[in-house]
C-alpha cells in the first residue's frame, strides 16, 4: 500500500489511497479523458469491461464498490492484482455490465443503479423478502427532511466557534505548529499500522509530514507552490489533483478563519454527532467544493466535517471528526482527529503539539537536484 497523506489546518487527514499497482474491473460510466491523460487499460494489466476510463478515476472506483459491499480490495483481487483466480471478481464484471445497461436503457446513461442500490454494505443481495415480515415490518429508513425551528444565524455559528478555540486575537498570533504523535491506518486488508508521525506547519501555507515505520522515513511537503514527495525509492514531485490538494490542505488557517476559506456559508439542520447534537453548516470553499461542517451545540467547537467524495460510480462518504480539545498556548486544538473513507481510515492521536516556535523554513523545500 502507498499512502498519499495531506495534512492542512488541525493537522487535517489525508486521501489514502491504493498504490497503483492493482487492477480492476472499471467503472461503467467510461468518460473520454483529455489527450495527455492515459486510460486504465493503458496503466493497469487485464482490464475488461469499458475501456477507456482515466486511468487517475480507477482508485476512487475501487473505494466505490469495497464502500457498497462493505468487503476489502482482496474480496476480488489476489497477487498478482490482475489475476482472474477470484470469482468474486468475474462476478464483478457482469454487474458492471448489468448496472451500465439498466442505466443506459432507462436513466440515459445516469449513475441512478449502483452496486449499493442491491448490496447496501453486504457482499451478498437479499432477493426474498424476511419470512416474518407481516409481523415485524422493517422500519422505513427513508429520511424526510424537516425545517427545524429556532436555528442560529450562520454568523452566530461562526463567531461563537471562534470564541471557543480562543478568539479573534488569539488566532492572528499563530503563525506556526508542530504536531508530534502516532497514526494509526487501516484498510481492511492487513492489521491496523500504527507509526510515529510529526506535521510541522508554518502560515500562510507550508507544510511538512514526516513518518518513521519499520521500513525507514518518509517525507511529504508543500512549500506554498510546489509539492513533494520522499521514501526509500528517491524523490517525487506531485502535479495535478495531488498538487492541488496539497495547496488547498496546506492552508494554515482552513479552520480557524472559516469566512476566508469558505465564502459561501448556510446553517442547514441540527444533527447528532456520537451522543451530542451539532449544527449542519453546509459549506463551499472557494476551490468551489461543498462540504458540511458539524458544531456543537453545546461547546460550539468543530466537531466533524463531511465531503461527498465522488467517483465515476457513485459518492461516498469521507469523514473527519475532531476530538479531544486541549488548549495550547490560548487556543483550543484538537489532540485526536478520525478520518475515514471506505475502505480506509486513519487516526491520529497526539501527545503534543507546539505553536508559534521558530521552524526551519528549508524544511518545506524539495532538495536540489
Amino acid at each position: 500500500m502507498t499512502m498519499i497523506v495531506l495534512a492542512g489546518g488541525f493537522c487535517g487527514l489525508a486521501a489514502i489511497r491504493p498504490a497503483k499497482t492493482a487492477t480492476a474491473p472499471v467503472p461503467f460510466f467510461a468518460q473520454t479523458p483529455p489527450a495527455e491523460a492515459k486510460t486504465a487499460e493503458q496503466v493497469y494489466k487485464n482490464i475488461q469491461v469499458l475501456n477507456g476510463l482515466p486511468a487517475s478515476e480507477l482508485d476512487g472506483v475501487m473505494s466505490f464498490m469495497s464502500a457498497a459491499m462493505g468487503v476489502s480490495c482482496t474480496y476480488c483481487h489476489t497477487n498478482p492484482w490482475e489475476s482472474d483466480t477470484k470469482s468474486a471478481k468475474l462476478a464483478t464484471r457482469k454487474m458492471i455490465v448489468l448496472t451500465r445497461n439498466l442505466n443506459k436503457e432507462s436513466f440515459s446513461g445516469n449513475p441512478a443503479i449502483t452496486c449499493y442500490t442491491c448490496h447496501r454494505g453486504q457482499h451478498n443481495t437479499q432477493p426474498h423478502p424476511p419470512i416474518d415480515l407481516a409481523l415485524n415490518p422493517p422500519t422505513d429508513v427513508t429520511v424526510v427532511a424537516k425545517p427545524v425551528a429556532g436555528l442560529p444565524s450562520t454568523d452566530e455559528v461562526i463567531e461563537r466557534y471562534k470564541q471557543a478555540i480562543g478568539g479573534n486575537a488569539a488566532i492572528l498570533r499563530l503563525q506556526t505548529q508542530v504536531s508530534r504523535g502516532t497514526e494509526t491506518s487501516t484498510n481492511q486488508m492487513t492489521p491496523p499500522q500504527t507509526i510515529p508521525i510529526e506535521i510541522i506547519q508554518a502560515a500562510p501555507d507550508k507544510m511538512l509530514i514526516v513518518r518513521n515505520s519499520g521500513r525507514g522515513a518518509t517525507a511529504e511537503g508543500f512549500n506554498g507552490s510546489k509539492g513533494w514527495t520522499k521514501d526509500a525509492s528517491g524523490q517525487h514531485e506531485v502535479a495535478g489533483k495531488e498538487l492541488a490538494a496539497a495547496r488547498r490542505e496546506a492552508n494554515f488557517f482552513r479552520y480557524s478563519k472559516l469566512k476566508e476559506s469558505y465564502p459561501q456559508m448556510r446553517v442547514l439542520a441540527k444533527d447528532r454527532v456520537g451522543n451530542r447534537e451539532a449544527y449542519v453548516v453546509g459549506a463551499t470553499s472557494r476551490e468551489d467544493e461543498r462540504e458540511r461542517l458539524y458544531f456543537d451545540v453545546e461547546s460550539g467547537l468543530l466537531v466533524r466535517k463531511y465531503v461527498s467524495f465522488k467517483t465515476a460510480f457513485g459518492s461516498i462518504p469521507e469523514v473527519t471528526d475532531f476530538e479531544d480539545y486541549r488548549e495550547v498556548s490560548g487556543v483550543k486544538l484538537p489532540f485526536t482527529i478520525k478520518w475515514s473513507r471506505p475502505p480506509f481510515g486513519v487516526v491520529r492521536k497526539f501527545t503534543e503539539i507546539k505553536v508559534n516556535e521558530k521552524v526551519d523554513g528549508n524544511r518545506f523545500q524539495p532538495e536540489a537536484r
